[in-house]
């Protein structure tokens, strides 16, 4: 059954892709070549969150969000750091953390039809994980794309985590936050390896999105900031155990 379900998941959301070609690429070229940029952000945001949940939809993910409250308002310096579960975490944060920002994207990305599309209007920021140099440059467009009020999210582990408990944060996985003084968002993301990767039969698997208070890196102290890491791990961790309220 749990290959089923993925296999009618695959089956619709590759058409929505294609579609989204027409209902959302093309227009969106169409208003910016019109000099409207602003709705033609706005109308990539909705054909995004509309791919999103249906992603979600197919695959009878349930989604709970707590402290939705806690995102800044458009415009902030942000930097979203998430914990890292399954392929699903971005659609989840799209759809229903209503985030729209940059990720840190793998360069072979690029050459994928539609998908890199949408990876470019999202302001993602390309990365060649074979060059030093490369990490570098996406490091200092990513503060760029922060300094400009376009949000980024950072994965500080690294990779999916497989057991679901939050891993090590890699070295130097802050710095794009700290260097652009940047809001710190600390967002937990509770479930979406069993509704994909750790799938098991057919069901509805519930998606736990709780959304911390935010850390302003501008404000900090030196002790504060040596502590930054130490501090957003115990609010993503929290964010595990803390019951998000019902639906």
């Amino acid at each position: 059954m749990k290959y089923i379900q993925i296999t009618f998941a695959v089956l619709i959301v590759i058409p929505v892709f294609i579609i989204s070609v027409f209902v959302g690429i093309i227009p969106s070229a169409l208003l910016r070549a019109l000099g409207a940029e602003s709705l033609s952000e706005r109308w990539n945001r909705i054909n995004a969150i509309g791919i999103s949940r249906t992603i979600l939809f197919t695959l009878g993910s349930r989604v709970r969000v707590s402290g939705a409250e806690h995102i800044p308002r458009p415009g902030s310096k942000v930097c979203y750091v998430v914990n890292h579960q399954s392929m699903l975490d971005i659609p989840v944060l799209i759809a229903y953390g209503h985030v729209w920002a940059g990720f840190i994207a793998k360069k072979e990305l690029r050459s994928v039809p539609i998908l890199n599309f949408w990876i470019q209007s999202m302001h993602c920021v390309y990365i060649d994980r074979t060059s030093p140099r490369s990490s570098i440059d996406a490091i200092f467009k990513g503060v760029d794309n922060i300094r400009k009020g376009i949000p980024m999210v950072i994965f500080p582990e690294g990779t999916r985590s497989k057991t679901g408990t939050l891993g090590e944060f890699k070295p130097g996985s802050l710095k794009l936050a700290t260097r652009a003084k940047a809001l710190v968002v600390p967002i937990t993301i509770d479930g979406t390896r069993c509704a994909l990767e750790n799938r098991k039969g057919f069901g509805f698997p519930l998606v736990n999105l709780t959304i911390a208070e935010p850390i302003d890196t501008a404000a900090l102290n030196e002790e504060q900031m040596k502590n930054l890491s130490d501090t957003i791990v115990q609010a993503i961790e929290k964010g595990q155990r803390s019951p998000v309220p019902s639906e």
